[in-house]
């Protein structure tokens, strides 16, 4: 019996997040004298790889890797050379080299009628490459709503229309109510996105009760929210937390704006 049917029946929700996670953050390289697997992101995640991220890796593998930091690309993640572990994920369809571009969901998820698997795999994606902000309503005439970013969206953006079609069908799966647009940038080096975006407290909810947020940096942001019923754009962890810990008025990020 190979790797892959072992993991899969052993550990099924645990690959599938994985295989979500590689999906937004990983890089595979199994052509030529260097073969691995490179998982990273960026330095206010380092609590989510090491939380949650390297011991699942470590617990579904047998691995004992740990977490570090890439300064060149000011990225904080673990490199895997275990030749097994490589062939698994060449297995799944996973190419070698860049793949930001074509990546897909493997299909013995995107064809699974396992609600578990897919939400996993949904899971790992969002964590790596989703966001969770709020907007203000500029027209609403209540001042709350007009000063104050409360109200929720979950998006879910990549440069590969593949994964990105394949997200937006397994959360409808899900039941969850979503769309799916194309973003052109301005700057005409930057590539096509293709966001999937769910609006909304009811989708928020619904999120986190089915999905959930492994990603503590993102889930900081709920957490804000929760507490004062919004959350200032473009803050960073350390301010979220200063928030939640009663040292930091969010209020006082709005001044002067």
């Amino acid at each position: 019996m190979n790797l892959f049917k072992i993991n899969l029946g052993k550990f099924g929700s645990e690959l599938a997040e994985i295989v979500g996670i590689h999906a937004g953050d990983g890089y595979l390289r199994y052509k030529g004298k260097r073969k691995e697997i490179d998982i990273s992101g960026g330095y206010e995640e380092k609590e989510y790889y090491d939380k949650h991220v390297i011991p699942l890796f470590n617990e579904t593998f047998g691995l004992s890797i740990s977490g570090k930091f890439f300064p060149s690309r000011s990225t904080y993640g673990f490199v895997i050379r275990d030749i097994n572990v490589l062939n698994l994920f060449k297995e799944f369809g996973f190419p070698s080299g860049k793949k930001s571009y074509i990546v897909k969901c493997p299909k013995f998820i995107l064809k699974s009628k396992n609600n578990e698997l897919l939400r996993s795999f949904i899971r790992g994606c969002f964590d790596t490459d989703g966001s969770l902000t709020f907007d203000k309503k500029i027209c609403n005439k209540d001042n709350f709503k007009k000063t104050r970013n409360f109200y929720p969206r979950l998006i879910f953006s990549s440069t590969s229309k593949d994964l990105s079609y394949n997200f937006f069908k397994i959360i409808n799966i899900l039941g969850f109510k979503a769309k799916i647009y194309i973003k052109k940038s301005r700057k005409k080096t930057e590539n096509l996105k293709y966001i999937v975006q769910l609006n909304g407290v009811n989708n928020l909810i619904k999120w986190l009760s089915e999905i959930e947020i492994k990603n503590t940096s993102k889930f900081s942001r709920y957490l804000v929210w929760k507490e004062f019923g919004f959350c200032p754009p473009n803050t960073t962890y350390k301010q979220r937390l200063n928030i939640l810990n009663g040292n930091l008025d969010p209020n006082q990020l709005y001044e002067g704006l």
